[in-house]
């Protein structure tokens, strides 16, 4: 399985911004206090925007957002990159973004497939994992 480890500084976040969060539907579950949000949904935290059909938003005991469960034409942009993907797993607490499946990511001119990429959102460190595909100019004419 290769690997590659990048930078992708436009992903860094702050983690004391308000996130807003837009659908056209959302669903509370009574039992354990969950939220669904579906179709067209759109996610916004500082200049990170995350898109996708469905997202399943879990609470901290203490309040606060914990983690967001995002399927079904994941979509991530930053003012530099973006990245798509079957799903995505935004760890709020963890400060980590992991995107599977069909993972496309461009940065700039630069673009790379891969099975799984997982994102620190504290330093903008990457890895792309399983079947990492890239063209690299060559340089000559």
């Amino acid at each position: 399985m290769a690997q590659t480890t990048l930078s992708l500084d436009g992903f860094q976040s702050d983690p004391e911004a308000s996130i807003e969060m837009l659908a056209d539907r959302l669903t509370v579950s009574q039992t354990d206090g969950a939220a669904r949000f579906e179709g067209n949904v759109v996610i916004a935290q500082g200049d990170m925007r995350l898109s996708a059909d469905l997202v399943d938003v879990t609470y901290l005991k203490a309040g606060g957002i914990g983690r967001l469960l995002a399927s079904g034409s994941v979509l991530l942009v930053s003012p530099s990159d973006s990245a798509q993907a079957d799903s995505a797993d935004y760890d709020l607490t963890g400060r980590e973004l992991r995107m599977r499946g069909d993972v496309l990511l461009n940065q700039g001119s630069m673009s790379l497939s891969a099975d799984f990429l997982t994102i620190d959102l504290d330093t903008g460190a990457a890895v792309m994992e399983g079947r990492v595909r890239t063209v690299l100019p060559s340089g000559s004419k």
